[in-house]
């Protein structure tokens, strides 16, 4: 029996998969928290010791193999956090912390390096080629900073976390186009590094890692490594994927007739499309092995729902006097919505209420109130209606003619069926819930055993759609 193993590397959560390359299932899941967060650093800071990460990482590896004995591993695959970058010598050994997507040390305006000083060396034309604005946490960003504070160290080399994991397997330092676009300085068409936005941020182009395909092989598991891990030698270790398009993957498949709405604490709808295009509202980011995604999220997502629950929680004790749980709340509002009519008898709730990534200023509001409509259940329906309306506007910016379904998950949909039909109203397209489990994980697997051609592609749509 032949299986993929894959790591998944997240800010809160590391998790470690194994994938029988003849079913296209999973034979074994291990995952712990990622609890390798620095303590004491200043405020609007984020790092995690590589170190840790690489640590755990190994020991799930450990943990999963046993799970599976006897099984011929066929290849190492990798999924992780994107935006965040760290630096390494030449013999792949941390020279920094992981900063991570969270980092903000590019606000601060009293150090060089800001993101405002390097925006103003950006133009419109490099925003489009790299298919996002460069924002705070991106590795663009983050290195702009470290080169104008004089933190690039002689010989030093960026990397994610994912390809940092995958480097210290193999001896192999590179990266690939989902992770590098997350950094803000790729151009996206092209798939390689955007020479000129690199200039203008001050980056030295030497730092960049060589990009390799994703999913497809960067070398063999080092022979000491493989000692420890229990491995024969020869084992393949691939590029990774980044985890939005790895989640994509494993909840659609690779066919791009599905779009990806999940609803958690934010909000989040990942349209495919077949060729590279430009929409200044959304973020172009390249899939693993063909194609692109269109990515549009909003700030609040599924939080509306907890937003409104604490109000409710609020009213209920200082009018009546009475605690009730969030869970005893959560279950009254979704059976208000159930009983609310369609459209929330024309009350709307525009649930926008910490602004746009375009506009942070702007708020949300209730609209539309009659002299009969302003009832709670009209209310709940009307914000489930709003958080699902506001990605639909997302989606439909890109298009959504050439799509069959869409596939939901994230809490605020599992936890509530009443949102499916809220999806498919609001998109105009059937949605069936996609299922519960690592869907980063479960994707990479599935493009890593397509890249090593144990996989065909329509075997990975049988298996997301399953």
């Amino acid at each position: 029996m032949s299986v993929v193993v894959v790591l998944d590397i997240g800010t809160s959560k590391l998790c470690a998969l194994a994938l029988c390359t003849k079913t296209a299932r999973p034979l074994a899941v291990r995952s712990c928290a990622n609890n390798a967060d620095v303590e004491g650093l200043p405020a609007g800071r984020h790092e995690q010791n590589p170190a840790r990460i690489a640590a755990d990482c190994r020991r799930l590896l450990k943990e999963v193999l046993a799970e599976t004995p006897g099984a011929e591993v066929a290849g190492i695959g990798f999924s992780g956090q994107m935006h965040g970058v760290l630096l390494v010598d030449k013999a792949n050994r941390p020279l920094t912390n992981l900063i991570t997507w969270r980092d903000q040390r590019t606000l601060e305006q009293e150090k060089p390096g800001s993101l405002n000083g390097a925006l103003e060396r950006l133009n419109a034309d490099t925003t489009r080629r790299a298919g996002c604005k460069l924002s705070a946490g991106y590795g663009g960003a983050t290195l702009h900073w470290l080169a104008a504070n004089g933190q690039l160290r002689a010989g030093c080399i960026a990397l994610t976390i994912a390809d940092f994991v995958a480097a210290s397997l193999s001896g192999a330092a590179c990266t690939e186009p989902t992770h590098a676009a997350s950094w803000g300085i790729l151009d996206a068409a092209s798939r390689e590094w955007d020479a000129a936005s690199i200039a203008r941020l001050g980056i030295p182009a030497h730092v960049l890692p060589a990009i390799r395909p994703s999913g497809a092989p960067t070398g063999e598991v080092l022979a000491d490594v493989a000692i420890q891990l229990g491995l024969p030698p020869g084992v393949k270790v691939s590029a990774p994927v980044g985890d939005n398009q790895a989640s994509v993957i494993g909840a659609a498949g690779l066919s791009g007739k599905a779009a990806v709405v999940n609803l958690g604490t934010g909000g989040q709808v990942s349209v495919p499309c077949d060729e590279y295009m430009y929409v200044a509202e959304l973020e172009t980011r390249p899939m693993p092995i063909d194609g692109y995604i269109l990515v549009g999220a909003s700030l609040c997502g599924g939080w509306s729902y907890a937003y409104l629950n604490r109000f409710y929680r609020e009213l209920v004790q200082q009018i009546a006097g009475v605690n009730m749980t969030e869970a005893d709340i959560y279950a009254s509002m979704n059976a208000l919505a159930a009983a609310a009519p369609d459209g929330s008898a024309d009350l709307k709730a525009d649930t926008r209420f910490s602004g746009t990534r375009a506009d942070a200023d702007l708020r949300g509001c209730f609209a539309d109130i009659d002299c009969a409509n302003l009832t709670a259940a009209n209310m709940t329906r009307a914000v489930l209606e709003g958080m699902v309306g506001e990605l639909a506007d997302v989606g439909r910016l890109c298009g959504l003619g050439h799509l069959s379904h869409i596939v939901a998950g994230g809490n605020a949909v599992r936890r509530n069926p009443l949102v499916v039909t809220i999806i498919e109203k609001a998109f105009g397209l059937p949605c069936r819930l996609g299922q519960a489990g690592e869907d980063a994980a479960m994707g990479a697997a599935l493009c890593t055993a397509v890249r090593l051609g144990l996989l065909a592609p329509e075997a990975v749509d049988r298996a997301a759609s399953a």
